[in-house]
């Protein structure tokens, strides 16, 4: 607990800052940051208390955030600092990290020591839980599910459940074909699976941005139907694809794909240039 002097006041002007920063009341945040107040940052620096007060109304904009003190505590024997834990709380209404707004609640922490000269704070370090932050807004997940399911409805030949895992404008840029609609590609999906009898192994399934996910796959079927101009002789085939993947709420919308079709036609005895 505070006892000399110092400390009551640097404890006392950090609940000033936190009830003005709770209120957006950002004339008392100007009464209590020095005009050459410094915040250190990991990922970014402010000098200056105009950017720090731009700052605080983006969290403001972008999250609608509150601060609950778990704990303020003076540093002993520096009389200038104080250290504070604080619980921020709010809605994701804006994009951050590259994630458009999902209009989730968050929650995350906060550890800051505040250096405190002439009775304002003139400088800061902290440390936020940025990462847990992030995953509480990121789309990733949703994006991975959609690719799964795409992945899970080849399978068992589902084509007509692609509907809803597809958005309307979907494009398909694949060098073995060129296709324009998803009705197109499903036609391709089921000529291959009536001709190889194949399944699809994922081997690896992650997020690349925002928006991608990207895929890599193993087929293995066999040959039970006339294909690439070859009458069937029911050979074990494989191949693999490499597949990227973008998504606007939660629905693919474009597809890069590199698949190893020139493999697939050796194994079945396609002549080649």
């Amino acid at each position: 607990m505070p006892t000399s002097d110092s400390d009551l006041a640097s404890v006392a002007l950090y609940r000033r800052f936190l009830d003005a920063f709770n209120a957006a009341d950002y004339d008392t945040v100007t009464e209590v940051i020095g005009a050459d107040f410094t915040d250190h940052h990991p990922g970014f620096e402010i000098k200056g208390r105009e950017d720090y007060l731009t700052a605080l109304r983006g969290a403001h904009a972008t999250f609608a955030v509150r601060g609950e003190l778990a704990e303020a505590l003076p540093v002993d024997g520096a009389g200038d600092k104080v250290v504070t834990r604080v619980r921020l709380t709010g809605t994701h209404r804006e994009p951050v990290f590259g994630f458009p707004a999902t209009g989730r609640a968050v929650e995350w922490t906060t550890t800051e020591i505040w250096r405190v000269e002439d009775g304002r704070f003139v400088e800061r370090w902290a440390q936020d839980d940025l990462l847990g932050l992030r995953e509480q807004v990121s789309t990733d997940a949703a994006n991975l599910a959609t690719v799964q399911a795409v992945s899970d409805a080849v399978n068992e030949r589902r084509y007509d459940d692609l509907d809803e895992l597809f958005g309307p404008t979907f494009r398909d840029n694949n060098p073995a074909w060129d296709v324009a609609s998803l009705d197109e590609l499903k036609v391709i999906i089921k000529a291959a699976h009536d001709a190889l009898d194949f399944t699809v192994h994922l081997d690896a399934l992650y997020p690349a941005s925002p928006d991608k996910v990207i895929m890599h796959i193993t087929f293995r079927g066999k040959h039970i139907a006339p294909f690439f101009g070859q009458e069937p002789d029911g050979r074990e085939v494989s191949w693999t694809s490499l597949e990227v993947y973008r998504l606007e709420d939660a629905k693919v919308v474009e597809r890069w794909v590199q698949a190893d079709t020139a493999g697939l036609m050796r194994q079945l005895d396609v002549p080649l240039p």
